[in-house]
């Protein structure tokens, strides 16, 4: 996975179904990436959320990674 990619991904979901930008996938990359850039603090729910759920940053963009590639199907390779 290319962390380009995973943000031209999240942007063409965005652009050709806006129905995904208010998505809890759209959001959780939101978080993810703050998660990633350290932009999170150590008291935060969200980061708590995330913690529990991932191991680290790379397992959880991985993850969403794959989400991503099944909603865009056919179009991946346009």
């Amino acid at each position: 996975m290319k962390y380009l990619d995973l943000l031209w991904a999240s942007d063409w979901l965005r652009k050709y179904y806006p129905k995904y930008d208010s998505n809890e996938l759209m959001l959780l990359v939101d978080d993810i990436l703050k998660w990633l850039d350290e932009e999170l603090p150590d008291d935060s729910s969200t980061l708590v959320y995330l913690k529990s759920l991932y191991r680290s940053p790379a397992e959880a963009l991985l993850s969403v990674w794959k989400e991503i590639q099944l909603l865009m199907g056919a179009y991946w390779k346009n």
